[in-house]
């Protein structure tokens, strides 16, 4: 191969990882969260953001002490929530419900989401932890 071709396709491999480099970036979700661990809540639907990258589920939690402790759920994209049967409407603020969550590293109340107990019992599950 010339020096000519060389080049080019040397630049060409160079604007492709560019181009790649910021999806990989983005998911980091072994290093927000741990996914050796998971932690189980019941709580009241606060807030569902039906949205593009990643849904947001958010639930009113009360502790032992009566307090509230509001959790986020990160979850998949609409569009992968779909394919595993959940519409925008499946959720809404009000709705108790149990949710089992990869938590934060930073022992903050947010999770990834793993699995879901909806009020008429329903359980749905996750995409694998390691499908991010």
């Amino acid at each position: 191969m010339n020096s000519k071709k060389l080049s080019s396709a040397a630049w060409a491999m160079a604007a492709l990882l560019m181009v790649c480099a910021p999806a990989f970036a983005h998911h980091g979700t072994g290093s927000s969260y741990d996914l050796s661990k998971t932690v189980t809540i019941t709580g009241v639907v606060d807030e569902f953001i039906w949205t593009n990258p990643h849904s947001q589920l958010f639930v009113n939690v009360t502790d032992d002490q009566g307090n509230v402790v509001r959790w986020g759920c990160e979850m998949s994209s609409p569009g992968v929530l779909v394919r595993r049967g959940w519409t925008k409407h499946l959720v809404k603020p009000g709705d108790k419900i149990t949710l089992t969550v990869n938590p934060s590293r930073a022992g903050t109340p947010l999770g990834v989401f793993r699995s879901i107990v909806l009020p008429d019992g329903t359980t749905m599950g996750g995409e694998p932890a390691d499908a991010k």
